[in-house]
């Protein structure tokens, strides 16, 4: 997975100098900025891909490899197709309940990403207006995550960690209005120093806030 992420940082870097085409979408009217600050918003339901470490002597194990994970990602977009911005939220890694020497006990781990991001629409990749590919975008970051985890034994113990990750992503927009559109986004974490990582799937909001 990550040769993934690397390739995506070199299509991202190889398509720094390209301008974008300033023709708005089919389905809006009238003309837009060139540069805007766009906002996005964003959960869903994701996957924990990686070994869960359960301790020996843990009985009537319980393991959830699901979680709901949220967005938040505030992009610059340039005259040009690579696009920076950052990104936050709270994503869900795991959990398991079980049973050591007779008392019940709980492990809750959680990731709060703080990230680099880096986009690219594929629209380059066609040469027609109404091909999918125009709606189509490639995403990668870099940065930390605060891993946060709970132990409920015998009371409750709290501790966090940071981590450096990465991310790399696919969406899928469909405008609304001028301003608004919905997506669908598939996403990759990955907590490096932690061995963390989860497989995502969100349904996002993303509203075009300023444009000049």
């Amino acid at each position: 997975m990550r040769n993934v992420y690397v390739w995506v940082l070199v299509v991202l870097l190889t398509q720094l100098g390209s301008p974008v085409n300033a023709q708005t979408d089919s389905t809006v009217s009238g003309k837009r900025g060139v540069y805007a600050v766009v906002l996005t918003l964003g959960g869903g339901l994701s996957y924990y891909s990686t070994r869960i470490g359960v301790p020996p002597g843990l009985e009537q194990v319980d393991v959830s490899r699901f979680g709901i994970p949220a967005t938040f990602r505030a992009m610059w977009h340039p005259d040009h197709r690579l696009r920076i911005g950052l990104e936050t939220g709270w994503t869900t890694m795991y959990s398991y309940r079980g049973t050591a020497t007779g008392e019940r006990s709980q492990v809750y781990v959680s990731a709060v990403p703080m990230l680099v991001v880096f986009s690219m629409p594929l629209a380059w990749l066609s040469g027609t207006e109404r091909s999918l590919a125009r709606r189509l975008t490639i995403l990668g970051g870099t940065g930390v995550y605060l891993v946060n985890s709970r132990l409920d034994y015998a009371g409750t113990v709290n501790a966090s960690r940071f981590s450096l990750g990465w991310m790399v992503a696919g969406s899928y927009t469909q405008p609304i209005n001028r301003r608004f559109r919905v997506a669908t986004e598939v996403k990759w974490f990955d907590a490096i120093a932690t061995e963390d990582a989860a497989f995502g799937l969100q349904l996002q909001l993303v509203w075009r806030a300023f444009s000049w």
